[in-house]
């Protein structure tokens, strides 16, 4: 059932040790674990799993991630890697539907929990099994903690918080934010596998393909040592969360402060919600999960209001998925201009007024 390499023999004291130093490599996988082959093609992709409601689900940001290989893929393989247990049956469908074509599923209830240094091991044992040119998984908390794990076992570059890919032939090119957000940097890996994380939201969900099919791989984690977890806890409130709205009414440095409640009432008219800029979160207006841009969130709704907002390179990143953006502003050289579908020119407190007063 997926032929995991398996070699705890050697364990002593809750973890496995080849030579004292490399923890929960089963011994001799060290040297295998350093990839860069020529052969290596494909995708491999993380399919997070969102366990935060009645039933497990896949995250938004993987189906975004899948949705682009679908884009950029010419013909290569794509895996998935789910870890979980007879719960995530009723999503293979989904999965299968969004591209995934061989399915690797991690089979153990004790990991249905996020477990960092198991998943690190099983991941780079089925990368090293599958050999694909990019693996790719989102920029979630979790995949944050994840991916440099599994790219120090492969020893193998990682670019971090993409916000666009594009691939020629095997090599892919991973854009994002660099230099404090100033500039947008794209970067290769010079070896196999090439390996990124994407912020979530930047990426359109495709419609699914119907009667997609594949094969689903049960991968037994043979490790050991694993940690017991004392407590967990969502703190993330849906309801407010800017990623899943249609509708933001974004507010910037030309906003005053007490324009705050006009634009809770626009916002809650159009049935959306109200995000701002990095420097309303500096002056204390609003808590950070508002934030749109590098250092706050990647927003893709159908509708983007900024008032007040000159267009940082930050801000510009976090919107680059919009499908509408409409720019209120004194100035009319604004930078977010350059993005805008429309443009008004004028004191956004002034417009926010009008605009709730007309709704």
């Amino acid at each position: 059932k997926g032929g995991a390499v398996t070699g705890c023999e050697s364990c002593s004291g809750g973890s496995c040790s080849s030579d004292g130093k490399n923890k929960g490599l089963p011994p001799g996988m060290l040297e295998q674990y350093k990839l860069n082959v020529d052969r290596s093609d494909g995708y491999l992709i993380w399919v997070e799993i969102d366990r935060s409601g009645e039933y497990p689900r896949v995250s938004d940001v993987s189906l975004e991630i899948l949705s682009k290989v679908r884009s950029m893929n010419d013909g290569s393989r794509v895996w998935g890697v789910v870890f979980g247990h007879a719960e995530l049956k009723p999503l293979y469908g989904e999965i299968f539907s969004h591209g995934v074509e061989t399915l690797y599923e991690v089979h153990d209830k004790r990991l249905c929990t996020f477990h960092p240094e198991a998943y690190a091991d099983a991941l780079a044992q089925i990368i090293v099994r599958t050999e694909p040119a990019v693996v790719l998984m989102g920029a979630t908390p979790r995949g944050r903690e994840l991916a440099p794990r599994v790219a120090a076992k492969l020893d193998a570059g990682l670019t971090a918080d993409c916000t666009d890919l594009s691939v020629d032939d095997r090599i892919i090119s991973m854009t994002r934010p660099a230099f404090g957000g100033n500039v947008l940097a794209t970067i290769q890996c010079t070896a196999f596998p090439q390996m990124a994380t994407v912020r979530p939201g930047v990426f359109p969900i495709s419609d699914p393909s119907e009667g997609a099919k594949g094969t689903v791989i049960y991968w037994q984690y043979d490790g050991c040592g694993l940690k017991d977890i004392v407590s967990s806890e969502n703190v993330r409130n849906e309801e407010d969360d800017i990623t899943r709205s249609r509708i933001l009414v974004s507010l910037g440095a030309g906003v005053k402060k007490d324009s705050i409640p006009i634009a809770e009432s626009v916002a809650r008219k159009l049935g959306g919600l109200v995000s701002c800029s990095r420097k309303l979160v500096e002056k204390g207006w609003f808590p950070q999960s508002r934030q749109v841009g590098q250092s706050g969130k990647s927003v893709a709704p159908d509708v983007y209001l900024a008032f007040g907002i000159s267009g940082s390179v930050q801000h510009l990143a976090g919107i680059s998925s919009a499908k509408r953006v409409i720019s209120v502003n004194t100035d009319s050289d604004a930078r977010i201009g350059e993005v805008a579908d429309e443009i008004i020119v004028g004191d956004a407190n002034a417009v926010l007024r009008e605009l709730d007063r007309i709704l």
